[in-house]
């Protein structure tokens, strides 16, 4: 941490008519949420399973054996691919026959297979503070906390797309060609055993147009923070001009 004080201190410092002030070190509360979540993956439709549709909207079949004599296809390629749209509420057994679902006749009208959910989860980070979710690698502070530190929020006070926003951060979507993997639900979320990141603010007087600033580096994101930079001028640079400055 030392190290890192110092490449930043020597960062603010390069130009010559930045002075400072003052440094102060404190942390940051962050709330850890476990989210359960499912996802499904969608895909171009192959033309076997397409035929296999078409057959099943305008046939009468009882086995993958018929299918297979009218298709000319091997029974087992037939049997897999009725066993995936089975899974997924594609096709249904009834009197003896299958028929199509309302799932399977939108997946053929849209031609976009939409494979079964599966189950996953992921740890996200709430900053009250920022009143969002941040990104990175959490160190636990020992200082003591940011004197502006919001309160904590409500699990139940954060809403599904909110979720569903914090899962997008981590990237747990994605879409590469004809495939892509979307958040299909989210199931439940749990809240954890919070923590709290270390946060360095460097006080800072450009000399030359009289002004005063501060930059807050958050140890978590690794990035200077606009947010608590904000704040913390919007609440505290008129005590500043009188204690710095004297005016």
């Amino acid at each position: 941490m030392d190290e890192l004080e110092k490449r930043l201190r020597d960062e603010l410092l390069r130009d010559v008519n930045v002075k400072l002030l003052e440094t102060a070190k404190w942390s940051l509360p962050i709330q850890l949420f476990d989210i359960e979540y499912e996802t499904v993956k969608r895909t171009k439709m192959d033309i076997l399973m397409k035929m296999l549709l078409v057959a099943f909207r305008t046939s009468r079949f009882s086995s993958a054996e018929e299918l297979s004599d009218m298709l000319v296809v091997e029974p087992l390629f037939i049997e897999d691919i009725m066993e995936r749209m089975d899974r997924a509420g594609m096709i249904k057994k009834s009197g003896g026959a299958y028929s199509l679902t309302e799932t399977g006749r939108q997946q053929l009208e849209s031609g976009i297979y939409v494979q079964p959910p599966e189950k996953a989860e992921a740890t996200t980070h709430f900053s009250p503070t920022h009143g969002t979710f941040l990104v990175g690698e959490p160190m636990e502070g020992t200082e003591e906390l940011y004197r502006h530190a919001a309160n904590i929020r409500k699990l139940k006070e954060i809403s599904d797309d909110e979720w569903r926003g914090a899962l997008d951060q981590l990237d747990v979507t994605y879409q590469e060609g004809d495939v892509q993997l979307v958040v299909h639900a989210i199931t439940s979320v749990n809240e954890l055993e919070g923590k709290s990141i270390p946060c360095m603010e460097f006080r800072l007087h450009q000399t030359s147009e009289d002004r005063l600033y501060v930059r807050v580096w958050n140890t978590m994101t690794s990035q200077w923070d606009e947010t608590l930079e904000n704040e913390i001028m919007e609440k505290e640079l008129a005590e500043w001009r009188e204690n710095y400055l004297g005016k």
